[in-house]
């Protein structure tokens, strides 16, 4: 027979003292977690603020105003060109830049006040022309023809001055300092430029005849009312002119003031070249 179990002598504890209304522990909540970058949540917001009307044309009568902007302007500009332009009213001729390889200039009279025209200066009338084309050439003497390199007979003829053709000469023996030449205008006119081509600007067989004759370096231009105008020349083969105060006239005068040598080696002459002249101007009224 068993016996029973034996019983404890300890009283049971009491349950533990609550003090307050303190709520018992609740389990906490669980927090969401993000894997991933959510453009939602992480950009600010944002307002559009391109113009989208920008690009479309301008409408109304707001491009009347660019429009005369840019007629001004070309207006403006033209104005400019006309009162820079020094180049004159006779443009260069051709024939002598192709023949020669150089390009024409024109210089400033000698005399500063040359330029200055009074209130009674001439003016002429017509266009501003070539007026040595037809004139006659009056010279001191003329060297006789000679056979060139491809043996053709070459003459130098006075009037071969005034033919535009700048592989053409008049030449004359030896050095031609004090000579002068006249020339005679198909009718009269009103001067405002002359010029030269200083020497024999002939090119035949790889040869330039220019270096091999004298240049003039300086000549007197007279006129019929008693008034001149010196120039100087450079040592190229080119037209170059020289602006001369209005003045009208029926003969022009060419002095020799300075010749260069003659021309050295074994292609070297002794003449004094020209090759053209040239006078511009309008017709007298």
């Amino acid at each position: 027979m068993t016996s029973p179990p034996p019983t404890s002598s300890v009283p049971p504890s009491d349950p533990p003292e609550v003090v307050g209304d303190v709520p018992p522990d609740e389990p906490a909540a669980d927090t969401p977690r993000r894997t991933a970058w959510d453009p939602r949540e992480d950009l600010l917001p944002y307002e559009e603020v391109d113009d989208l009307d920008s690009d479309l044309p301008v409408r109304g009568k707001a491009w009347i105003g660019w429009v005369l902007a840019a007629a001004l302007l070309m207006g403006a500009a033209f104005l400019l060109l006309r009162v820079f332009d020094t180049n004159g009213d006779v443009a260069t001729d051709p024939a002598t830049d192709q023949a020669t390889g150089a390009t024409s200039t024109e210089t400033a009279p000698s005399d500063p006040g040359a330029t200055e025209e009074g209130a009674g200066a001439p003016t002429g009338v017509g266009k501003v022309r070539e007026l040595a084309r037809g004139a006659t050439f009056e010279v001191p003497g003329t060297a006789p023809p000679t056979t060139d390199l491809d043996g053709n007979l070459v003459a130098y003829e006075a009037s071969q001055m005034g033919d535009g053709n700048p592989a053409t000469a008049w030449r004359t023996a030896g050095d031609a300092t004090g000579q002068t030449i006249t020339v005679t205008l198909p009718e009269p006119g009103v001067v405002t430029r002359v010029g030269l081509v200083n020497g024999y600007a002939k090119q035949i067989a790889g040869v330039s005849w220019y270096p091999n004759n004298r240049r003039t370096v300086a000549v007197s231009w007279g006129f019929d009312d008693g008034t001149s105008v010196e120039q100087t020349f450079a040592e190229r083969p080119g037209m170059q002119r020289v602006q001369v105060p209005p003045v009208e006239t029926a003969t022009v005068t060419i002095t020799f003031t300075a010749v260069t040598p003659p021309g050295l080696g074994n292609l070297g002459r002794d003449y004094t070249a020209i090759s053209e002249v040239s006078i511009t101007g309008r017709r007298a009224g």
